[in-house]
Order: structure tokens, then sequence, then C-alpha cells
């Protein structure tokens, strides 16, 4: 009686990731944006799934078309200290920018935007002087950066933030100042496409 023929090995179960793995992995499509392999548009996608992916399988094919090496060091002189002022109009800092380790942001009645998402931040800590008197000052950071507002007052107006969790070790952060009268500081972080919070409802 011949041997009894062995069925197909089980499936190895799928890896589950770490939050470290997505900001990793968030960290090269924001150097790629940087270096021109990817536009912004591919970014906001691709880093949605990343903030959704929940195994290996979901997360390597969203870096594969990218080169698994850092890219080099840039060249170039530091960016110097940013200063946005604005009366009742609005002003704004996004896409791929050099973020100084000082910036100042006054605003009067308007609006003034820095969106540090796709921006390249050689410094581990940014200062950041916001006034407010009766606009607002918006801080959107990617997930993974801290945002202090201890040093920022306010009268009749808000200062909120809505950067929670630790941060990711070495992750670049800002230390915000500054004074609020009837206007808001606001910092936080990019908000997800509806596909994204879609995947990630509990079934």
């Amino acid at each position: 009686m011949g041997d009894a023929q062995e069925g197909p090995a089980p499936a190895a179960p799928a890896l589950r990731i770490a939050d470290a793995d997505r900001e990793a992995a968030a960290e090269r499509l924001r150097e790629a944006v940087a270096v021109g392999r990817l536009e912004l548009a591919e970014l906001d996608e691709r880093l949605s799934a990343v903030y959704a992916a929940k195994t290996r399988a979901d997360l390597d094919p969203l870096t594969a078309d990218l080169p698994a090496e850092p890219a080099a060091a840039r060249p170039g002189v530091e960016a110097p200290p940013l200063t946005l002022e604005t009366k009742s109009g609005m002003l704004k800092r996004d896409g791929y920018w050099q973020v100084p380790d000082r910036i100042t942001a006054e605003c009067t009645s308007g609006r003034i935007k820095l969106d540090f998402t796709a921006a390249e931040c050689p410094h581990r800590e940014v200062s950041v002087e916001a006034h407010a008197k009766s606009g607002s000052v918006v801080l959107v950071v990617p997930r993974g950066w801290w945002v202090n507002l201890d040093e920022a007052t306010a009268s009749s107006g808000t200062v909120v933030n809505k950067v929670k969790g630790p941060p990711a070790s070495g992750a670049p952060g800002l230390r915000v100042s500054g004074e609020v009268r009837s206007g808001t500081i606001r910092a936080r972080h990019p908000r997800r496409s509806f596909w994204a919070w879609l995947l990630r409802r509990p079934a």
C-alpha cells in the first residue's frame, strides 16, 4: 500500500505591520516627491493607503516602484527664516518646500496655512512664532511629527492641537509660540480621504 499523498502546505498568515513600518514607507514617498519621482496627487493617494495598510502585503506595493536606497542628500544652502504676513488674504506653503529652522506667521483677519506634508525638513525642531488677531494659522504635519503649543496663548480665541500619539523616532517637530486674540492657531495631521477612512472601519 503506497504512502498517503500529502496535500498542499497551508499558506503562511499575512504579516502584520507596525506604525514604524507605515512611517518608514511614508517617508520614502515624501522623499520621492522631493526628487520628482511622484506627483503630489500620487503622494496623497499613496499616503492614504499607507496609513490604511494592515499587513506587509498591503504596504509593499505602495513603494515597489521606488528605489530601495534613500536618495542622496541634496546639496544647497540652508533655507533662510520664513516670514508670512497677511491682513485679510490667504497665504500658504504646501507641496515641496524647504523648511527653515525659524518661521514667523502673522495673521490679522485672513488665513495662513503651513503644510509640511511634502516638505523637506532637515531640522529636528522648528521654531514657529504665530500671531492671529481674528484670523487663523493652520499647521499641517505628517503623522509621526510632534507639535508643542504650550507657549502659545489665547485671549478670546483658541489654540488647538490635534496632533496626537507618540512621535516617530527622530521625527521633526514644531515648537510654537505666539498669541491669539479672537482667532485660531490649529495644528493637525492631513485629512484622510473618504476611501481611506472607509478601509479603516472595523468590519
